[in-house]
């Protein structure tokens, strides 16, 4: 087990409180991201870095023919996400680092990832880009949301005070971890020209609050 496996495994029953000290943002931009789709019906998905399911509240007019595919290497995120969404819907889950994930060519209608980039290494963003794009099938769209770090410097001063000493003060010290990743994450800009270079089209990119970047892509 890795580091990070660890982490997400001893975080996860308080993970809810990423909600409360985002003051809401992660909530929001994820609903903004997941509902780029207007339509989940008869779709393959793929929830990538799955977490404990929050991207699947904010799905549109599933069906009971929408098949969803769940990936994280988390044993605890998965069993909350299974207690809270198996009832719900068709879930089939893996449990595997993204890189070993033995998923099929052209399988998927849409893949969903949510605030889980920025944990990946830069040298494996090109990697990452090719297996999404051989995941995806044609005319199958990718969106990814996530936080980074914010050019400002105000800005900047201001996330890493919040978190290094107010977050991680009131709810404990290992959310100080969060800006560590994020410290880390210039933006999606990379993995966007990495998208282009598999053939994909990109349907929107942008940045909100200089915190948040959300990055909607297509195949064919």
């Amino acid at each position: 087990m890795t580091d990070l496996q660890t982490y997400f495994n001893d975080i996860q029953p308080k993970y809810y409180i990423n909600e409360i000290a985002s003051l809401g943002f992660t909530g929001l931009f994820r609903k903004m991201a997941v509902r780029k789709v207007k339509n989940y019906s008869d779709k393959r998905v793929l929830d990538l870095m799955s977490g404990q399911g929050e991207n699947l509240r904010y799905l549109q007019k599933p069906n009971k023919n929408t098949r969803i595919v769940t990936l994280d290497f988390s044993s605890a995120m998965n069993r909350k996400l299974s207690s809270e969404f198996k009832e719900r819907y068709s879930i089939r889950q893996i449990e595997k680092d993204f890189f070993s994930n033995g998923i099929q060519d052209c399988s998927m209608d849409i893949i969903l990832c949510s605030y889980g980039t920025k944990t990946i290494e830069k040298e494996k963003e090109q990697l990452f880009a090719e297996e999404l794009s051989r995941i995806i099938d044609q005319n199958g769209e990718i969106i990814i949301v996530e936080f980074v770090k914010p050019r400002t410097p105000w800005r900047f001063s201001c996330v890493k005070c919040y978190i290094e000493i107010l977050v991680s003060k009131i709810f404990g010290k290992e959310f100080k971890e969060l800006f560590y990743y994020i410290n880390q994450y210039e933006g999606l800009h990379n993995l966007k020209e990495h998208f282009i270079n598999e053939n994909l089209s990109v349907l929107t990119y942008k940045r909100y609050l200089d915190l948040i970047e959300i990055l909607h892509v297509k195949k064919g």
